[in-house]
């Protein structure tokens, strides 16, 4: 997508991304889901894809069975009834069949595609003394993995639409490292060296490589780190307020706050190879 506000000659934001295709892969719920809903209010075709069931439950599920491709279906029906284009596609983004298969789908479907969003990521808590070798790789895997899969898949399609945008999230946990959470940490801190250095190798075919990094959004990611992380004697609330305090702004983000940097991030020609942070001055030097 590479107009920077509306396409020529209209002002309507309805029709910002008017006959663009966007993917966003693992949009079934929550920022993913704001991602979606936003692109296709301003007229892009969007196609969610998500997975009801993941490889490892070294995860903040606590399990291998989720329900994301049953919450894009959802999501997708919703918006139809709304007379908005989205349609749902199952894939696991760590199964290089699963994102061939998705990727094939657009190319017979839809035939091109302007923009990917990688808006999956699973995170767990354990110190390093106590985590297992397995543990690790199935973090780091379940969130650098698809990554890599879905940007090397998206790549021929948005080289044949003419260029266009992949958008990777990343976290406050790829700025700055946090204990307990040293797996996610890492792929994570990937997450951002992949981005910068594809940015590099694509930039002369106008495709653009970024990535973003939410703060503390009250997900179901961030219900699980409460969880681990209440003190004793502590309630939820309480726990949630001593999080709130580590903003400078003292404001948890949201998911439309997210959604909003990924349609900027999508529609800005001359950005490519940024990491950008929506933490309220979490990460800040």
């Amino acid at each position: 997508m590479t107009s920077d506000v509306t396409p020529a000659g209209t002002t309507d934001p309805a029709e910002q991304f008017a006959g663009k295709v966007a993917l966003v892969v693992g949009g079934g719920r929550g920022i993913g889901a704001a991602v979606v809903e936003g692109f296709a209010r301003r007229g892009a075709h969007v196609v969610v894809a998500d997975t009801d069931r993941l490889p490892s439950a070294y995860n903040h599920y606590r399990s291998t069975a989720v329900t994301g491709y049953a919450e894009a279906r959802e999501l997708a029906d919703r918006l139809a009834v709304e007379g908005l284009s989205v349609t749902a596609a199952a894939a696991d983004a760590t199964d290089e069949d699963a994102v061939r298969r998705l990727y094939e789908g657009i190319a017979d479907g839809p035939g091109r595609l302007d923009t990917v969003v990688n808006a999956f990521g699973v995170t767990h808590v354990s110190p390093v003394e106590k985590m297992e070798l397995s543990e690790f790789r199935h973090v780091v895997s379940g969130n650098l993995d698809g990554v890599f899969l879905s940007s090397r898949a998206a790549l021929p399609l948005l080289r044949a639409s003419g260029g266009g945008s992949i958008i990777n999230f990343s976290s406050v946990s790829g700025r700055s490292g946090f204990a307990k959470v040293a797996h996610y940490c890492a792929a994570k801190f990937g997450v951002v060296g992949f981005t910068a250095a594809l940015a590099q190798e694509v930039a002369k075919e106008n495709i653009r490589v970024n990535a973003v990094c939410p703060g503390i959004v009250r997900s179901n990611m961030w219900r699980y780190l409460l969880s681990e992380f209440v003190r004793p004697g502590e309630t939820e609330d309480e726990c949630w307020e001593r999080m709130r305090g580590m903003i400078p702004q003292r404001a948890f983000q949201t998911p439309e706050d997210i959604a909003g940097l990924v349609r900027y991030l999508a529609s800005a020609p001359r950005v490519t190879g940024q990491a950008i942070s929506v933490d309220g001055g979490m990460s800040a030097p």
